[in-house]
Parts: structure tokens; C-alpha cells; sequence
């Protein structure tokens, strides 16, 4: 399945909190309805993204898992 996103954040190489802090920033910026893809490598971070969204009026599509990261679809 394919998902139309506007636009990417790569945490990948960031220790947490920092990923969930900027995925917040990023959500705030976007538009309603607009979907972000974040990427983490963190498995601490998934935690929080979910929490993240769960707190907030936020959507996620979708959560993929890799061999190496994690992959979140937010829609705002």
C-alpha cells in the first residue's frame, strides 16, 4: 500500500526525546489533513510518537518496521 505524504522528517540518527520533539514541530507547521512521514532508527522513540499522536488531534495512518528503522505516517 502506498501512502501520499507531504513531507518527511528523518530522526534517525537522533537519541530521544529529540525525534518526538521535532515531529511535533513539523505537525505544527503543516497544513490539516497534511501528512507527515517520520523515520527513526530509535526504538525508544516509538513509544513516544505514539503517545504523540494519541495526546493530540493527530492521526497515524500507518507504522512500518524495517530491519533498521521505523516509519510513522501522521496526518495532522
Amino acid at each position: 500500500m502506498t501512502i501520499n505524504f507531504d513531507s518527511v522528517l528523518d530522526v534517525r540518527h537522533e537519541d530521544s526525546p529529540i525525534p518526538t520533539i521535532r515531529t511535533k514541530e513539523a505537525l505544527d507547521t503543516l497544513a490539516p489533513g497534511s501528512v507527515l512521514k517520520v523515520i527513526t532508527s530509535q526504538e525508544s522513540t516509538v513509544k513516544n510518537i505514539r503517545t504523540l499522536v494519541t495526546n493530540n488531534p493527530f492521526t497515524l495512518v500507518q507504522e512500518q518496521k524495517t530491519a533498521e528503522e521505523f516509519i510513522f505516517f501522521i496526518q495532522k
